[in-house]
């Protein structure tokens, strides 16, 4: 089968670059394939010489037998998506919501009337109104609630997702379209010893280390972090944070840690090459990767985390929710939320055998369930049943129908099990005990917000204080 593989790849700026490079050489073996970028060459020289690379503009339909579109919310995929409504074919639905890519390519560019439009063909009249509220900046809309996904999944001919949670939303929005769900591909990694990564980076060994990877911003419940982790500090004081990965445009980290008072206890890695970021993960003794809303995205960040057996704790929701209950540390966003981030990373930092077990079911999960040949295979399944019409939906995890229910916290290692049943069962000490001025985590979230709405900076101290003592309140009462 002849397949068109509308993705970026590196140089383009998405995670799905490095995705679809991964993907790339083991779904070679099962279709020819060209590559269909837009408007630059790609710097991956293994993939430039194995496969055709084209132009967007120069594709032509007819030389193919279906298009595959990887299509993420982000700008870097505006020209899949404009061609997947022209041109259907399967997508690889990565986010599930795909808004803010319809609000760069229309209020982005000034287009105003293309934004209230295409409110108003997903949402009805409804959602024109709120269009145009958006629009004079009346009320500012919480585009997580609004996918926008609406209409290119329902003019394609297969969907490719990597969790139940978009398939359910696929099937609600389009129950004709044909859906796959393909686990998310990771590539088979060495085991990279602690010791060795440390050294090579330069981090202290009797330290006890605690990543967060991935971009940085306030859908990684970034200040939920900063509070959890400085409570959990108070019987841990040799306990460091790292942050690795580039903070979010206008997310004013800094100035946010001196909000929480972790400035000296925090490092701020940024942005690392490849190589490296698997270094500092296997340098960590815990990971944390928090996430709300989300966009339905599946974290090949969190994958790369558990491939390296790592002990790691993520929100409930979305595709995160699904992992395994005794491959990851999974905590619900509400009331308890931060006191169970302090909890989970106070039990983890404490038992070292505990934080090898959970690591090591990880990396089972990641062996048994997201090897890449086995990915590339389902796709070829899929993409051929698509291209003779007898395609239907199809989950290919393979434990698909083993009815686990992986929400049930029985099926944690105890010791994890016990701890959030306790705190789950004494909410009342919990609410008295954690930084909260009402009862609600989200105040956290309401201080990172005003803090970046009025564009604190360094000659700011007075608010910087004010936003300060708020934190240390709640943290006393």
């Amino acid at each position: 089968m002849r397949i068109a593989f509308f993705s970026p790849v590196h140089p383009a700026p998405s995670g799905i670059s490095d995705y679809a490079e991964e993907l790339l050489p083991n779904l070679g073996a099962h279709a020819e394939i060209s590559i269909v970028v837009d408007g630059y060459a790609p710097t991956n020289v293994e993939i430039a010489a194995r496969f055709r690379v084209m132009d967007d503009r120069e594709y032509d339909a007819r030389d193919f037998d279906l298009a595959l579109y990887q299509l993420g919310n982000s700008p870097a995929h505006a020209y899949i998506y404009q061609r997947a409504l022209r041109e259907a074919g399967v997508i690889v639905l990565h986010d599930l919501v795909l808004h803010h890519l319809v609000a760069w390519l229309t209020l982005n560019h000034g287009d105003r009337d293309g934004y209230i439009k295409a409110m108003r063909e997903a949402y009805s009249e409804r959602g024109a109104q709120l269009a145009e509220r958006e629009v004079l900046g009346l009320e500012a809309l919480n585009r997580f609630e609004f996918p926008l996904s609406e209409r290119v999944i329902q003019n394609a001919r297969g969907v490719i997702a990597h969790s139940q949670y978009v398939a359910n939303a696929v099937r609600k929005f389009a129950p004709q379209i044909p859906v796959a769900i393909i686990p998310h591909e990771m590539p088979n990694m060495a085991l990279v010893s602690q010791h060795d990564a440390r050294a090579q980076l330069h981090l202290p060994h009797d330290a006890l280390l605690i990543g967060s990877f991935g971009n940085l911003g306030p859908t990684k419940r970034t200040t939920i972090l900063f509070d959890g982790y400085r409570a959990a500090r108070k019987h841990f004081p040799n306990a460091r944070l790292l942050l690795v990965g580039a903070a979010s445009p206008n997310f004013d980290v800094e100035g946010l840690l001196k909000v929480f008072g972790l400035r000296e206890a925090v490092d701020v890695i940024g942005h690392v090459p490849f190589d490296a970021f698997h270094a500092y993960i296997a340098a960590m003794d815990v990971c944390v990767n928090l996430r709300y809303p989300t966009a339905g995205e599946t974290s090949g960040a969190v994958l790369r985390m558990m491939a390296q057996g790592k002990a790691v704790i993520v929100s409930r929701v979305g595709w995160f929710a699904e992992l395994p209950n005794d491959a990851a540390a999974k905590i619900d966003v509400d009331v308890l939320e931060t006191e169970m981030l302090r909890v989970m990373l106070e039990r983890l930092l404490i038992d070292k055998e505990l934080r090898a077990a959970l690591g090591a079911n990880a990396r089972g999960y990641v062996e048994q369930n997201c090897a890449v040949a086995d990915a590339a295979r389902a796709y070829a399944d899929f993409l051929q049943s698509v291209i003779e019409g007898r395609a239907e939906s199809k989950n290919y995890f393979k434990d698909a129908d083993d009815g686990r229910q992986t929400t049930d916290r029985d099926s944690l290692p105890s010791p994890l099990a016990r701890e959030q049943n306790r705190v789950s069962s004494d909410q009342s000490s919990v609410i008295s005990g954690q930084s909260s001025l009402d009862g609600s985590a989200d105040w956290r979230d309401e201080v990172a917000r005003a803090y970046l709405d009025l564009g604190l900076g360094d000659e700011a101290d007075v608010l910087r204080e004010v936003a300060r003592a708020i934190v240390e309140l709640g943290a006393n009462e």
